[in-house]
């Protein structure tokens, strides 16, 4: 958890930005990247438990019915351990295609939940543009997370050499 624990107080800055200064913009889902590359670099319990903190202070920042971020991202950070031991995610093509499509997902399973507590939200085409916006910023963001990680000497600690 220790190697992980900067993504907290990135996560906290993004947020906050995002929800005042930039709220109308289709920005990328960090705390999709985040848990895409905790679960592809590390499987473990604490890597789960920080996916559902990052949902909780994304439901915080947004806005939204807290838990909604929370379920979503533990339930990519399964897709991603899943998926990782079938598949290796090593070129930038499917580092985006796998942050697009599941940034795709969290929105829409988000979507779902609010629209079964009853309350009327339409379908908004800004989710398909933040999949995309998602998708073409991962390869540097995960390139850019590859690097705090090295920077913070976590390189031996991990399950996997060479990362996402």
């Amino acid at each position: 958890m220790k190697n992980y624990i900067i993504f907290l107080p990135i996560t906290i800055i993004y947020l906050s930005l995002k929800s005042t200064l930039a709220s109308t913009l289709p920005l990328p889902e960090l705390t999709v990247m985040i848990t895409i590359f905790i679960a592809y670099e590390k499987s473990s319990l604490d890597a789960v438990i920080l996916s559902f903190i990052l949902g909780y202070i994304d439901d915080v920042f947004t806005g939204g019915i807290i838990g909604s971020s929370s379920f979503s991202l533990v339930l990519i950070y399964i897709i991603i351990h899943l998926l990782s031991q079938k598949v290796e995610l090593s070129t930038i093509t499917s580092r985006a295609g796998i942050a697009a499509a599941l940034t795709l997902l969290k929105m829409i399973t988000i979507w779902i939940i609010i629209r079964a507590t009853g309350l009327e939200v339409p379908f908004s085409f800004q989710i398909l543009l933040t999949a995309i916006v998602t998708g073409l910023f991962a390869p540097v963001i995960i390139a850019f997370f590859l690097w705090l990680k090295k920077l913070a000497g976590a390189g031996a600690q991990t399950e996997r050499e060479g990362g996402l």
